[in-house]
């Protein structure tokens, strides 16, 4: 996934871990600096969502979760199991 910082930098890596304040922990990460001379490759990451500007996540990776949410809200039964709304019994 790639990563933009509001100081102008990017990471450029595989996400393992996410909290809910956005701080992000990435692997094998290419890092580029604000002007785009400069490359770091780096093992690991964490990176404080305070300092992110936005992120672009690959189109298959979004494809794949809406596939498993939906496959999840196919197998989750209400009270009683699962049947068509106005479905009666």
């Amino acid at each position: 996934m790639l990563v933009e910082l509001k100081s102008g930098e990017t990471l450029n890596g595989t996400l393992i871990n996410c909290d809910t304040w956005m701080n992000l922990t990435l692997k094998e990460v290419v890092q580029t600096s604000s002007d785009g001379d400069r490359f770091w490759r780096l093992p690991e990451i964490y990176v404080r969502g305070s300092t992110i500007k936005y992120l672009r996540v690959p189109d298959e990776i979004v494809d794949v979760v809406k596939e498993q949410q939906a496959k999840d809200q196919a197998n989750r039964g209400g009270r009683g199991g699962a049947h068509q709304r106005g479905e009666h019994r």
